[in-house]
Protein backbone atom coordinates (compact mmCIF):
# COMPACT_ATOMS: atom_id res chain seq x y z
CA UNK A 1 0.00 0.00 0.00
CA UNK A 2 2.66 2.33 1.09
CA UNK A 3 4.70 1.96 -2.55
CA UNK A 4 1.06 2.45 -4.08
CA UNK A 5 1.22 6.11 -2.47
CA UNK A 6 4.56 6.70 -2.89
CA UNK A 7 4.35 6.36 -6.98
CA UNK A 8 1.14 8.19 -7.09
CA UNK A 9 2.85 11.06 -5.06
CA UNK A 10 5.61 10.97 -7.83
CA UNK A 11 3.45 10.73 -10.37
CA UNK A 12 1.55 14.50 -8.72
CA UNK A 13 5.19 15.67 -8.39
CA UNK A 14 5.96 15.04 -12.12
CA UNK A 15 2.73 16.85 -13.12
CA UNK A 16 3.19 19.64 -11.05
CA UNK A 17 6.82 19.85 -12.42
CA UNK A 18 4.83 19.72 -16.39
CA UNK A 19 2.56 22.35 -15.59
CA UNK A 20 5.19 24.49 -14.08
CA UNK A 21 7.36 24.67 -17.45
CA UNK A 22 8.02 28.24 -19.22
CA UNK A 23 5.94 28.45 -22.33
CA UNK A 24 7.80 29.40 -25.04
CA UNK A 25 6.06 32.03 -27.52
CA UNK A 26 6.70 32.52 -30.92
CA UNK A 27 5.40 35.57 -33.36
CA UNK A 28 6.21 37.33 -36.26
CA UNK A 29 6.91 40.64 -37.64
CA UNK A 30 3.59 41.97 -37.95
CA UNK A 31 3.64 45.84 -36.83
CA UNK A 32 1.73 47.42 -34.70
CA UNK A 33 0.92 43.77 -33.11
CA UNK A 34 3.66 41.65 -32.87
CA UNK A 35 7.66 43.49 -33.28
CA UNK A 36 11.03 43.74 -32.38
CA UNK A 37 12.18 47.36 -30.56
CA UNK A 38 14.38 47.76 -33.71
CA UNK A 39 11.87 46.46 -36.38
CA UNK A 40 14.36 43.78 -37.46
CA UNK A 41 13.12 40.17 -38.18
CA UNK A 42 14.47 37.96 -35.29
CA UNK A 43 14.50 39.01 -31.24
CA UNK A 44 13.73 37.39 -28.25
CA UNK A 45 12.08 38.20 -24.94
CA UNK A 46 12.07 41.91 -23.97
CA UNK A 47 13.34 42.65 -27.52
CA UNK A 48 9.93 41.97 -28.23
CA UNK A 49 7.02 44.37 -28.62
CA UNK A 50 3.58 45.76 -29.83
CA UNK A 51 0.42 45.50 -28.64
CA UNK A 52 -0.38 42.14 -29.12
CA UNK A 53 2.87 41.45 -27.33
CA UNK A 54 2.12 43.75 -24.06
CA UNK A 55 -1.96 41.92 -23.96
CA UNK A 56 -0.28 38.68 -24.13
CA UNK A 57 2.81 39.10 -21.79
CA UNK A 58 0.36 40.61 -19.12
CA UNK A 59 -1.90 37.94 -19.62
CA UNK A 60 0.61 35.57 -18.56
CA UNK A 61 1.64 37.94 -15.62
CA UNK A 62 -1.77 37.86 -14.16
CA UNK A 63 -2.30 34.13 -14.67
CA UNK A 64 1.06 33.75 -12.40
CA UNK A 65 2.50 31.44 -16.28
CA UNK A 66 6.16 31.88 -17.11
CA UNK A 67 6.61 32.70 -20.64
CA UNK A 68 9.14 33.70 -23.16
CA UNK A 69 9.48 35.32 -26.59
CA UNK A 70 10.90 34.44 -29.84
CA UNK A 71 10.21 36.25 -33.08
CA UNK A 72 10.63 34.82 -36.16
CA UNK A 73 11.15 36.26 -39.13
CA UNK A 74 8.55 33.71 -40.78
CA UNK A 75 5.25 32.60 -39.44
CA UNK A 76 5.37 29.43 -40.64
CA UNK A 77 8.68 28.27 -38.58
CA UNK A 78 6.94 29.27 -35.63
CA UNK A 79 4.16 28.06 -36.50
CA UNK A 80 5.52 24.56 -37.02
CA UNK A 81 7.25 24.71 -33.59
CA UNK A 82 3.67 25.70 -32.27
CA UNK A 83 2.01 22.30 -33.46
CA UNK A 84 4.83 20.23 -33.55
CA UNK A 85 6.38 21.22 -29.57
CA UNK A 86 4.97 20.61 -26.37
CA UNK A 87 4.35 23.96 -24.12
CA UNK A 88 4.58 25.75 -27.64
CA UNK A 89 2.23 28.21 -28.36
CA UNK A 90 1.98 31.01 -31.16
CA UNK A 91 0.19 34.34 -31.35
CA UNK A 92 -1.38 36.60 -33.47
CA UNK A 93 -3.33 33.41 -34.98
CA UNK A 94 -6.16 33.39 -36.36
CA UNK A 95 -8.76 30.74 -35.31
CA UNK A 96 -9.80 28.97 -38.83
CA UNK A 97 -11.87 25.31 -39.41
CA UNK A 98 -8.37 24.00 -40.60
CA UNK A 99 -6.48 24.92 -37.70
CA UNK A 100 -9.10 24.39 -34.98
CA UNK A 101 -8.25 20.27 -34.14
CA UNK A 102 -3.90 21.39 -34.12
CA UNK A 103 -4.05 24.01 -31.11
CA UNK A 104 -6.12 25.09 -28.05
CA UNK A 105 -7.40 28.58 -27.86
CA UNK A 106 -6.81 31.52 -26.11
CA UNK A 107 -8.84 34.50 -26.86
CA UNK A 108 -9.64 36.13 -29.17
CA UNK A 109 -7.05 38.57 -28.03
CA UNK A 110 -9.06 41.52 -30.45
CA UNK A 111 -10.71 41.87 -33.41
CA UNK A 112 -9.87 43.31 -36.23
CA UNK A 113 -11.29 43.92 -40.33
CA UNK A 114 -9.15 42.09 -43.41
CA UNK A 115 -9.17 45.04 -46.24
CA UNK A 116 -7.93 45.57 -49.82
CA UNK A 117 -5.59 48.54 -49.82
CA UNK A 118 -4.40 50.09 -53.15
CA UNK A 119 -2.96 53.47 -54.17
CA UNK A 120 -5.22 56.81 -54.04
CA UNK A 121 -6.57 57.53 -57.60
CA UNK A 122 -6.04 53.89 -58.93
CA UNK A 123 -8.55 53.09 -61.29
CA UNK A 124 -8.84 49.77 -58.85
CA UNK A 125 -12.48 48.97 -58.11
CA UNK A 126 -13.29 46.28 -55.77
CA UNK A 127 -17.10 45.90 -54.51
CA UNK A 128 -16.89 41.96 -54.35
CA UNK A 129 -13.94 38.99 -54.10
CA UNK A 130 -15.01 38.37 -57.84
CA UNK A 131 -13.66 41.75 -58.84
CA UNK A 132 -10.49 40.98 -57.02
CA UNK A 133 -9.31 38.20 -59.42
CA UNK A 134 -8.42 41.06 -61.77
CA UNK A 135 -5.60 42.05 -60.31
CA UNK A 136 -2.57 41.15 -58.57
CA UNK A 137 -3.30 40.74 -54.97
CA UNK A 138 -0.54 40.61 -52.18
CA UNK A 139 -0.48 38.60 -49.22
CA UNK A 140 1.96 36.54 -47.69
CA UNK A 141 2.38 32.61 -46.61
CA UNK A 142 0.41 30.64 -44.41
CA UNK A 143 -1.66 33.75 -44.05
CA UNK A 144 -5.45 32.90 -42.82
CA UNK A 145 -5.93 36.03 -45.22
CA UNK A 146 -3.91 34.23 -48.09
CA UNK A 147 -5.63 30.94 -47.54
CA UNK A 148 -9.45 32.70 -47.29
CA UNK A 149 -9.09 33.94 -50.78
CA UNK A 150 -7.00 31.17 -52.81
CA UNK A 151 -10.34 29.25 -51.44
CA UNK A 152 -12.64 31.78 -53.31
CA UNK A 153 -10.55 31.11 -55.99
CA UNK A 154 -8.82 34.61 -56.19
CA UNK A 155 -4.49 34.06 -57.20
CA UNK A 156 -2.51 35.54 -54.05
CA UNK A 157 1.05 36.64 -54.57
CA UNK A 158 2.28 35.58 -51.05
CA UNK A 159 5.90 37.37 -49.98
CA UNK A 160 7.63 35.56 -47.01
CA UNK A 161 6.15 38.28 -44.15
CA UNK A 162 3.21 41.06 -44.65
CA UNK A 163 6.40 43.20 -44.30
CA UNK A 164 7.46 43.20 -47.53
CA UNK A 165 4.27 43.55 -49.12
CA UNK A 166 4.67 47.64 -48.70
CA UNK A 167 7.81 46.91 -50.94
CA UNK A 168 6.55 45.32 -53.53
CA UNK A 169 3.31 47.47 -53.63
CA UNK A 170 5.77 50.75 -53.66
CA UNK A 171 7.46 48.92 -56.40
CA UNK A 172 4.10 47.98 -58.46
CA UNK A 173 4.80 44.23 -57.82
CA UNK A 174 1.29 43.83 -56.88
CA UNK A 175 -1.79 46.11 -57.68
CA UNK A 176 -3.37 45.81 -54.18
CA UNK A 177 -2.61 44.49 -50.64
CA UNK A 178 -4.48 42.01 -48.91
CA UNK A 179 -3.67 43.05 -44.99
CA UNK A 180 -5.17 43.44 -41.85
CA UNK A 181 -6.68 46.52 -40.55
CA UNK A 182 -4.61 46.57 -37.97
CA UNK A 183 -1.90 46.16 -39.16
CA UNK A 184 -1.40 46.98 -42.76
CA UNK A 185 -1.69 50.93 -42.10
CA UNK A 186 0.90 50.55 -39.87
CA UNK A 187 3.59 49.58 -41.59
CA UNK A 188 2.36 51.53 -45.01
CA UNK A 189 2.98 54.79 -42.57
CA UNK A 190 6.33 53.39 -41.83
CA UNK A 191 7.55 52.83 -45.35
CA UNK A 192 6.11 56.57 -46.22
CA UNK A 193 3.43 54.89 -48.36
CA UNK A 194 0.98 58.10 -47.48
CA UNK A 195 -1.37 57.54 -50.75
CA UNK A 196 -2.29 53.65 -49.97
CA UNK A 197 -6.40 53.81 -49.34
CA UNK A 198 -8.75 50.77 -48.29
CA UNK A 199 -11.00 50.22 -51.54
CA UNK A 200 -12.48 47.09 -49.89
CA UNK A 201 -12.91 45.54 -46.86
CA UNK A 202 -14.00 41.72 -47.12
CA UNK A 203 -14.22 39.89 -43.26
CA UNK A 204 -13.75 40.35 -40.34
CA UNK A 205 -12.03 38.20 -37.57
CA UNK A 206 -10.47 37.15 -34.16
CA UNK A 207 -6.81 36.98 -33.25
CA UNK A 208 -5.89 34.28 -31.27
CA UNK A 209 -3.31 32.93 -29.05
CA UNK A 210 -3.06 29.30 -30.49
CA UNK A 211 -1.28 26.86 -27.70
CA UNK A 212 -0.09 22.98 -28.75
CA UNK A 213 -2.80 20.76 -28.48
CA UNK A 214 -1.08 18.93 -25.42
CA UNK A 215 -1.08 22.10 -23.35
CA UNK A 216 -2.61 20.76 -20.10
CA UNK A 217 -6.06 22.80 -19.74
CA UNK A 218 -5.53 24.36 -16.34
CA UNK A 219 -3.24 26.36 -18.04
CA UNK A 220 -5.47 27.52 -20.78
CA UNK A 221 -8.40 28.26 -18.65
CA UNK A 222 -5.71 30.26 -16.42
CA UNK A 223 -4.88 32.70 -19.05
CA UNK A 224 -8.46 33.14 -20.78
CA UNK A 225 -9.79 33.87 -16.96
CA UNK A 226 -7.13 36.43 -17.13
CA UNK A 227 -7.83 37.83 -20.50
CA UNK A 228 -11.40 38.18 -19.73
CA UNK A 229 -10.34 40.32 -16.83
CA UNK A 230 -8.08 41.96 -18.89
CA UNK A 231 -10.76 43.10 -21.62
CA UNK A 232 -13.34 43.80 -18.66
CA UNK A 233 -11.33 46.66 -17.03
CA UNK A 234 -10.21 47.98 -20.15
CA UNK A 235 -6.76 47.01 -20.18
CA UNK A 236 -6.53 45.96 -23.61
CA UNK A 237 -8.57 48.82 -25.41
CA UNK A 238 -5.73 51.08 -23.16
CA UNK A 239 -2.59 48.56 -24.65
CA UNK A 240 -4.24 48.98 -28.03
CA UNK A 241 -4.63 52.50 -28.05
CA UNK A 242 -1.40 53.10 -27.17
CA UNK A 243 -0.18 51.85 -30.07
CA UNK A 244 -2.72 53.63 -32.96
Amino acid sequence: MRSKVIALSFLFLLSGIANAQTIQLVTEPFPPLNMTVTYSTFGKNDKVTGFATEIVREMFNRANVDMELTLYSSWDRGYQKAVKKTNYGIYSAFRTPEREKDFKWVGPLFKEEWILLAPKGSSIKVTSLQDMKKYRIGSYENDAISEFLEKKGIKVEKAQNDVVNATKIKLNKIDAWATSSLSGPFIAKRHKLEDLVVVYTFNSSGLWLAMNKFTDDDTINQLNTSLKRMEQNGSIEKIINSYL
